[in-house]
């Protein structure tokens, strides 16, 4: 089957200039950066980027995101917030709009650790849903209803599964166990490198699309699994830097879960990013030999 990986984007992008500039936001012309969870686009002219969500997010869902966000940045989270509420393009998909910032994927990893420490330390806004084991599985019913598991090897989305519900059961007693003291905070939901970028001279977050509240771990789970599996780097030197308490036992249980989580989206990008196949067997291959460097695609 020969992949088209991005069809209509360039047709989205005329749209996403057009909601652009009725928002006052300029008329600069709307390049695609990236597809995955959101379709992102920059206007280099206007400095603005656009993030288009999934067809089946409401402007409701988005604006409620987007409240959550200017909370916890007036709260004193080191996070960039929007430029507008959500909008909607002429063919109804909603889209938000962020200042452009200044990737910071090379941020040193104490750097990286101050900062997820600074995120964790503000108090989470009451209206932020609830953490639990699992918080991400609706992915796999997406993926059946857009038909996007139909070309994945069944030997893939077999140990997948199999391994994920295995994981999940074993989070859940770890989390069980955990006192009632335990830390709550911001939950970022996708805290890697990639996802920090410079704005302002200030080192901030983005993408906070699954953004929830709950214990440290559920977004310490991200970065350990980014330090042992791309970078030379040692986990245990980022969790030192980081200095706020850490079950360490429920934190590997979490890793566990959160590489599974991300080869499952690797399974839904099968026919939509071309590295994606050879990424997920790669993983599939090879799942718990730490000598094999991961992309993060």
């Amino acid at each position: 089957m020969e992949r088209q990986p991005f069809p209509g984007t360039a047709e989205q992008a005329v749209l996403v200039q057009g909601a652009a500039s009725a928002a006052g936001l300029g008329d600069g012309h709307y390049e695609l950066l990236r597809v995955g969870t959101n379709v992102v686009f920059t206007n280099d002219e206007d400095r603005v980027v656009a993030r288009v969500a999934p067809k089946h997010e409401t402007v409701d869902l988005v604006n409620d995101r987007l409240r959550n966000i200017k909370l916890l940045i007036a709260a004193g989270a080191p996070a960039l917030g929007p430029l507008t509420t959500a909008q909607q393009t002429a063919d109804g998909r909603v889209v938000s709009y962020w200042p452009l910032g200044e990737t910071n994927d090379e941020i040193p990893l104490h750097d990286m650790a101050m900062l997820v420490a600074e995120w964790h330390s503000v108090t989470p806004p009451l209206s932020l849903e609830m953490w639990t084991p699992g918080h991400q599985d609706g992915r796999r019913e997406r993926m059946i209803a857009a038909g996007m598991e139909a070309d994945v090897p069944a030997v893939a989305l077999d140990f997948l599964l199999t391994e994920m519900h295995e994981s999940r059961t074993s989070l859940v007693e770890a989390w069980n166990e955990l006192p009632h003291t335990h830390p709550v905070v911001p939950v970022h939901g996708d805290l890697y490198p990639g996802n920090v970028v410079v704005h302002d001279d200030r080192t901030l977050l983005i993408d906070c699309d699954f953004m929830c509240c709950g214990p440290p771990e559920a977004d310490l789970a991200q970065m350990i699994s980014h330090y042992q599996r791309t970078t030379d780097d040692d986990p245990e030197d980022f969790i030192a830097a980081y200095g706020l308490p850490v079950d360490a036992e429920f934190l590997r249980r979490a890793t566990r879960l959160r590489e599974l989580d991300h080869g499952l989206w690797l399974a839904s990008m099968w026919n939509v990013r071309p590295e994606s196949p050879k990424e997920l067997m790669l993983r599939i291959g090879r799942w718990d030999d730490l000598s094999i460097r991961w992309t993060t695609l």
